[in-house]
C-alpha cells in the first residue's frame, strides 16, 4: 500500500497524549476499561463520587497513580458527572502554578492552592462580580504587608504568581519569610476559601457543593541532584501538614505520586473517610507471566481502533498488536508512545518488521542505562512479585523505579510488581552477569 500522509498525520494527532475532555459527553475515544470486573475491581470514578456524595459538605481524597495510566481523563469523566448532579467543580492543574522539579513547601502549595480555586470560580461562571473578592494574588499582596513580610519584589498580584512558578530564589525567599507566619497564612486562605464558597451558596443556593479536583501533583519529580529532597518535600506536605490541606464545605481530591505510598505507610488514615485511591496499570498479562490475559488485550486493541485503523498501520495480524500490547506492560501513555514511534518512521503501508523494531528499540532506550545495583533489585521485584525492599533507606530508589516505570503496579486482589517488560530480559541478563558463578565444589 501506498504511504498515505493524511492517515498517518491523523492516527499521529490522536495517539499524541493528552487528557480526554467530557464537555459534551462520553468523546468516542475515551474507552471504559474499568467496567469488567476481571480488570478492575472497582471504577476508579465511583471510588471517587462515593466520599464526595456520601460526606455531608467537605472531603479530601488522594488519588495516586503512574503518570500517563489515565488519572487526568478519570477526573475529568469525575467533573463531569459531579456537573451532572449539580456540584460545582474546579479543576485546576497545579503544574500552572507551581515548578514541580523544586521542592515543594506547604506555605507555596497553599498560596497556589488559592490562587488557582479563585482563577478557577471565575472561569467557570460560578463567581463574576468584584474581581478583587475572588483574586486571590492580590489579597496576598495585602496580607504580606500586613504582617511585615518584606519582599521588594513583591508588586502587584499577577507579578507574585508568576514569580512563585519561574523564580526559584523567590520562591526560596518567600518560603524562608512565611515560616514564621504559617499559622496567619493558613488562617487567610481558609478565610479566601469560605469566603467564595459562601458567595457561590447564596448565588446557588445554600445546598450547594463544591468540589476541588487538583491535578498534576503526580507531575512531581526533582532533578539528578535534588530528586531525594522533592520527595521529601511531597512527603512532608501530605503527612505533617494533612491537615491543612482540609477546608470546610469543600470537597477535595489531590493527585499524588505513586511513591507517596510506597514512601509513607498507612497514609490514607490521615484523609479518612476517602483515604488513597490507587489508578493501577492494565493487567495484559498473568501474574505468572506465561500466559497472556485475553480481556486486558482486548481492551487494548479496542482502546487503538477508536483512535486509528492499526490494522491499515501494522497490518492484518492481531498478533503484531498484542505484542505491542504486552511491551507495553498495560501502561496506557506508553502503549501509546510506542504507536507514535511507529507512525513516525512509516515509509510505507503497513509497515514492515524493520520500522516496527526501530521503533522499540527507540523507546527501549529510554529507560537506558540501568545502574547495576538497579538491575539486580528489579530482578528480585520481576522474580516475586513483590517490591523485594531490602531496607528502608532504600524506599527513595524503589519510588524512583516507580515513578520512571522501570516497576510497574497491578492489581487484581492483592497488588503485585512486575519489571516493565521494555526492559525486563535487559534487566535479568545484567542481573545474571552480575550474580557470581557457583563455587565448584
Amino acid at each position: 500500500m501506498s504511504l498515505d500522509v493524511p492517515f498517518l498525520r491523523s492516527f499521529f494527532r490522536a495517539v499524541t497524549d493528552r487528557p480526554i475532555e467530557f464537555d459534551d459527553g462520553e468523546p468516542s475515544t475515551y474507552v471504559r476499561l474499568y467496567d469488567s470486573p476481571a480488570l478492575a475491581p472497582h471504577d476508579p470514578v465511583e471510588m471517587l463520587a462515593r466520599p464526595i456524595e456520601f460526606a455531608l459538605g467537605s472531603s479530601v481524597q488522594l488519588f495516586s497513580g503512574f503518570r500517563g495510566s489515565g488519572k487526568s481523563t478519570e477526573l475529568r469523566r469525575l467533573r463531569q458527572r459531579l456537573l451532572q448532579q449539580g456540584y460545582k467543580v474546579v479543576l485546576c492543574d497545579i503544574e500552572d502554578y507551581l515548578n514541580l522539579s523544586q521542592n515543594v513547601d506547604v506555605s507555596d502549595f497553599l498560596m497556589a492552592l488559592a490562587g488557582a480555586f479563585g482563577e478557577g470560580l471565575r472561569a467557570q461562571g460560578y463567581l463574576s462580580g468584584d474581581p478583587a473578592e475572588e483574586n486571590y494574588w492580590d489579597r496576598l499582596v495585602v496580607f504580606l504587608k500586613d504582617t511585615e513580610i518584606r519582599i521588594p519584589e513583591v508588586g502587584a498580584g499577577g507579578l507574585l504568581k508568576a514569580s512563585l512558578k519561574s523564580d526559584p530564589s523567590f520562591r526560596q525567599k518567600l518560603q524562608e519569610r512565611m515560616a514564621g507566619h504559617l499559622g496567619a497564612l493558613v488562617e487567610s486562605i481558609r478565610t479566601f476559601f469560605s469566603s467564595c464558597i459562601q458567595r457561590i451558596k447564596k448565588k446557588f443556593g445554600q445546598d450547594t457543593e463544591v468540589v476541588l479536583l487538583v491535578d498534576s501533583m503526580e507531575h512531581i519529580r526533582g532533578t539528578s541532584t535534588n530528586a531525594v529532597g522533592v520527595q521529601d518535600s511531597v512527603i512532608n506536605l501530605f503527612t505533617s501538614h494533612s491537615d491543612k490541606l482540609q477546608f470546610a464545605d469543600l470537597h477535595v481530591v489531590y493527585t499524588i505520586p505513586p511513591y507517596l505510598k510506597v514512601l509513607y505507610q498507612n497514609l490514607g488514615t490521615l484523609y479518612a473517610p476517602g483515604g488513597v485511591f490507587v489508578l493501577p496499570t492494565l493487567k495484559i498479562r498473568n501474574k505468572e507471566g506465561s500466559e497472556v490475559f485475553q480481556p486486558g488485550l482486548d481492551l487494548m486493541e479496542k482502546l487503538i481502533s477508536r483512535r486509528g485503523d492499526w490494522r491499515k498501520l501494522l497490518g492484518d495480524n492481531r498478533q503484531t498488536l498484542d505484542e505491542i500490547s504486552k511491551l507495553s506492560g498495560g501502561h496506557l501513555r506508553d502503549f501509546l508512545r510506542l504507536f507514535a514511534e511507529i507512525i513516525r518512521r512509516a515509509d510505507k503501508l503497513p509497515v514492515p518488521d524493520a520500522t516496527l523494531q526501530a521503533a522499540i528499540s527507540q523507546v527501549r532506550s529510554e529507560f537506558l542505562p540501568i545502574a547495576d545495583k538497579d538491575a539486580i533489585w528489579l530482578s528480585k521485584i520481576a522474580a516475586t512479585h513483590s517490591v523485594a525492599l531490602p531496607d528502608n533507606k532504600d524506599l527513595h530508589d524503589l519510588a524512583r523505579y516507580l515513578d520512571t516505570h522501570l516497576a510497574l503496579c497491578y492489581r487484581n486482589g492483592d497488588e503485585w510488581y512486575d519489571v516493565h517488560p521494555l526492559v525486563r530480559d535487559v534487566v535479568l541478563n545484567q542481573a545474571k552477569a552480575l550474580t557470581p558463578a557457583p563455587a565448584k565444589p
